[in-house]
């Protein structure tokens, strides 16, 4: 980038409108005509895939936009505003451009330290008026550094062109700043406008918990026979030693992969929740997150962050505590003996899972919530609601097995 710029800027009389438009067929043909055949491999593969080779492509140009704004900066803007100011004043463009490196650095820390300080007197509002005398004797030892590394031009045409454009309104912001952020947003407009993005975000969360509750699912719909009785009654007899090994995974490991665990597996074979899904659940509903936070613009973030969120406390109370608790209420309904002491596992554990879910809201999803808002206060009740359904149910379940 150093040797192309240096190229155009010398041979071209406008060297920012041939960056500009080179950068854009750079973003347009060869960025983008990679990017589709990224993802057309990945969509081929699985949803999944598609969605993680898209979040990582977004992030990956991000940080490539990010180094070309710095680049821009720090070098193209500088440049082009001398030459302009050169151009205007009637001294010669390419006196500026044969100019040795020195004074083109000292260019920059000057624009450089220029923004730095505005900054400063923003921070410091009315206590800035103190610190303006040093200020001003640190622009005078810059522009004296500048004139002096300059060659055989007017020194007062340079520091005129870089007290005005320090003074902007955009100082410290390249030229090319908003059209480079144009060039990234254009490049995935066709993957995350419309709501294409979220509308395959969340399908694939959808079916992504509907993979983990196949165990739990099947082993409830086996009980739904003449059987239903015993199966229920054997339930509650397994809890004890298939919720030990998912207990000591909830206080451990984090990683998904870890959550297939025997003990888990066995859980699941009864229909017996246990927190290695939840777990699992949860690590899917945090990579979602993550994708939405980056594909996702500041204006419509926490929107999708809320109903990715809402479909996680959906399906995990509908469709995996509640049926769960239910049918231990079951069970001890139909018992005519004392009842199993080992109904409160079940209690220990969906206490466990509650947990889980509370550690999580506040560590993955209120963060980008914000506060006081209403996008903040319907998760919030949607939340709170489900742990006080649970808590009802628990104590339902405690008095059946006491009285």
């Amino acid at each position: 980038m150093y040797k192309d710029w240096a190229i155009i800027s010398k041979v071209f009389p406008r060297p920012i409108d041939l960056m500009q438009q080179l950068l854009k067929r750079v973003f347009e043909q060869t960025i983008q005509a990679y990017l589709e055949t990224l993802l057309a491999r990945a969509e081929s593969q699985s949803a999944l895939a598609f969605l993680r080779v898209l979040g990582l492509a977004h992030q990956e140009t991000r940080r490539l936009v990010e180094d070309l704004q710095k680049f821009d900066a720090e070098t193209i803007t500088p440049a082009v505003v001398v030459l302009e100011t050169a151009r205007r004043s009637g001294n010669n463009p390419q006196g500026l451009l044969d100019m040795p490196g020195d004074a083109q650095t000292a260019s920059a820390q000057f624009s450089r330290s220029r923004s730095r300080k505005n900054l400063a007197r923003t921070d410091r509002g009315g206590d800035a008026a103190i610190d303006d005398d040093d200020d001003m004797d640190d622009e005078d030892a810059a522009r004296e550094r500048l004139g002096e590394a300059r060659s055989g031009v007017s020194s007062a045409v340079a520091i005129a062109v870089l007290i005005g454009r320090s003074e902007g309104d955009n100082a410290g912001v390249g030229l090319l700043h908003g059209f480079l952020n144009r060039c990234c947003d254009d490049l995935f407009e066709s993957y995350t406008a419309g709501g294409n993005y979220m509308s395959t975000e969340q399908a694939h969360l959808k079916e992504a918990f509907r993979q983990i509750l196949v165990p739990f699912v099947r082993a409830r719909s086996e009980r739904q026979g003449p059987s239903r009785s015993k199966a229920l009654l054997g339930m509650l007899s397994s809890v004890t030693g298939s919720t030990s090994s998912g207990n000591a995974g909830a206080a451990g490991s984090t990683d998904a992969g870890g959550a297939t665990a025997a003990g888990g597996a066995a859980s699941e074979a009864e229909g017996i929740i246990n927190p290695q899904t939840a777990r699992m659940m949860l690590q899917v509903h945090a990579e979602a997150i993550a994708r939405a936070i980056e594909l996702e613009s500041e204006a419509t973030a926490a929107d999708a962050v809320a109903a990715l969120t809402g479909q996680l406390v959906s399906t995990l109370g509908d469709e995996y505590v509640f049926p769960a608790l239910e049918d231990v209420l079951e069970a001890l309904q139909d018992l005519r003996q004392e009842p199993d002491v080992h109904t409160f596992d079940v209690v220990r554990v969906a206490n466990i899972v509650v947990r889980l879910l509370q550690v999580h809201f506040q560590r993955a999803v209120v963060p980008y919530l914000g506060n006081g808002n209403y996008i903040y206060r319907d998760a919030v009740a949607e939340k709170n609601q489900l742990m006080s359904r649970v808590e009802m149910n628990l104590n339902l379940i405690t008095n059946k097995a006491i009285f």
